[in-house]
């Protein structure tokens, strides 16, 4: 990745710039990651709802109830 660093008098940097061609191609990646990171939150909510029901701290529901929500 080609940046571009923004420096103050001092030298520190205050800004970074990206070519729009690579900013793109980083917001795909990130979207993808994001999208990944999203389903497995929700496998893992899904594998604690599980354990609840096993160990009857919640009640759960019929397939057909389920199907219907769908």
């Amino acid at each position: 990745m080609h940046l571009q660093y923004i420096t103050n008098e001092k030298g520190v940097h205050q800004a970074v710039v990206i070519p729009n061609k690579e900013w793109i191609a980083f917001q795909e990646e990130y979207n993808k990651i994001k999208m990944k990171l999203q389903i497995m939150t929700g496998i893992e909510n899904a594998l604690k709802e599980v354990e609840l029901i096993k160990n009857g701290k919640k009640k759960g529901k019929s397939l057909k109830s389920f199907l219907d929500e769908l």
